[in-house]
């Protein structure tokens, strides 16, 4: 029942977006239809109605009887209708060319069930046509079956037919019918759309929303960060805009860390990504800001020595810094570059070496966060993406926990399932995840002071 309610949600969440596919394909469907309609030739039919009858016996059991039996033939004189025999006669008296073979395909010849009536329609490019068409092979039948049925002894056949309603020559086509075939095309479009809108869906495994990070993941989702030009520069976006959505968001994030530390106080925190460019650099920078706006003492890490982008955010010269300090070249005093008006210091990562594994599992890197632990209220560290290299996942475990961040326009349920078997493996401890780059909510009330 999860799985349906998720793939329900799923799909009603792809139609809400791809809506206008729908009318798309509806649309074309019945421009379609009602052009090739257009394009063909009109067809007109109309029909005339025989009835026959047994012309013996008197009283009701004959007459019954003689009911019963003329019923039994009209299957017979349905076939005959299309025989040669009638239309050879038929082809002459209107002047058709055309064969026997031919014009069979251009009539039609029902039975109502049950009756001793006989239907003959005519369906031809003509209307005129089409009735006469209908008029001369049913005159001509009643002639060939007052040949062909039993006689009585005086020679007179005991079946008779007669005309019940002569055909009349139609005023619109039957065929094609453009106001028909246009609906019947918006709305197989239509259908199609909708299976296709649907199927987007189904294929889609990328985490869009936060309900879907919950499913998939099962970890708690600490916060959504909304796609915003803002974070898209370079620069600490909630420094730049402290009342803005995407502080409201960050601060939400830090909220949700509060219930992190019901059970044991966290202060070092790794943040990291399955896969590069997810934006956990974006998302480490503003936490830690966002963490130093309770006047909170924070440090920045800039752990991922391979490509680092922390220095970037905030605006310093990144050429000194962690693995400066891990080589002893610097004291961590003069490594670290404090952020104005604020209490959060940025380690940057310094240089980048030929060994980055080996100097974050060094013993040196430990030391370095139980300093950091000790002197900070929190320490925020910007680790390599998970799935790329082994780095985050050999020292996560020197940390009090893993944030995890996802992006909604990239990361696949696969992949994400993949980071977290990785880190739960490695023995990390996952506080929660958060959903990057998602799409905006037009229904979030906006942030504002008075």
């Amino acid at each position: 029942m999860g799985e349906s309610r998720v793939s329900l949600r799923v799909i009603a969440s792809s139609l809400r977006k791809f809506w206008w596919m729908v009318v798309l394909f509806g649309v074309v469907g019945a421009a379609g239809s009602y052009g090739y309609a257009s394009l063909q030739t009109p067809l007109f039919q109309a029909t005339t109605s025989l009835y026959f009858a047994l012309n013996q016996g008197t009283s009701a059991s004959d007459l019954n009887q003689g009911s019963v039996y003329t019923q039994s033939q009209m299957l017979s004189f349905a076939q005959l209708a299309t025989s040669s025999r009638v239309l050879d006669p038929v082809i002459e008296e209107l002047g058709l060319d055309t064969t026997p073979r031919a014009l069979a395909r251009d009539i039609e010849v029902t039975i109502p069930q049950s009756t001793v009536t006989l239907r003959i329609t005519g369906i031809t490019d003509d209307a005129k046509a089409a009735a006469e068409l209908a008029d001369a092979v049913a005159e001509q039948l009643i002639i060939v079956v007052k040949d062909v049925a039993p006689k009585d002894p005086q020679g007179e056949s005991t079946i008779t037919a007669q005309v019940i309603d002569d055909a009349v020559v139609p005023e619109f086509q039957f065929t094609p019918s453009k106001p028909r075939d246009a609906l019947l095309g918006g709305f197989l479009g239509a259908v199609l759309g909708l299976a296709i809108a649907a199927l987007i869906g189904v294929l889609d495994t990328r985490m869009r929303t936060e309900e879907t990070l919950t499913e998939a993941g099962g970890d708690p989702v600490l916060g959504v960060v909304s796609k915003s030009p803002l974070l898209a520069m370079r620069g600490i976006a909630v420094a730049q805009e402290p009342l803005g959505h995407t502080s409201e968001e960050f601060r939400r994030i830090r909220s949700a860390l509060a219930y992190a530390n019901v059970s044991s106080r966290v202060k070092v925190l790794l943040v990291t990504s399955g896969m590069p460019s997810e934006g956990k650099s974006t998302v480490s920078v503003n936490l830690a800001m966002t963490l130093a706006g309770l006047r909170n003492s924070v440090l920045l890490i800039d752990a991922d020595m391979r490509r680092p982008r922390a220095h970037e955010h905030a605006g310093i010269d990144g050429s000194i810094g962690l693995t400066s300090v891990l080589l002893d070249e610097v004291e961590f005093e003069v490594a670290k570059h404090s952020v104005a008006d604020s209490t959060l210091d940025i380690l940057p990562a310094g240089t980048v070496p030929p060994n980055p594994a080996e100097l974050l599992t060094s013993a040196r890197m430990a030391q370095l966060l139980d300093f950091a632990a000790a002197e900070y209220d929190y320490v925020v560290i910007d680790s390599p993406p998970i799935l790329s290299v082994a780095d985050a996942n050999l020292f996560a475990t020197q940390t009090d926990g893993v944030i995890l961040v996802v992006d909604a326009t990239k990361t696949r349920r696969a992949a994400l399932a993949k980071s977290i078997k990785s880190l739960e493996s490695g023995g990390a401890r996952i506080l929660g995840t958060v959903l990057n780059r998602a799409r905006p909510d037009r229904h979030r009330s906006e942030y504002y002071s008075d």
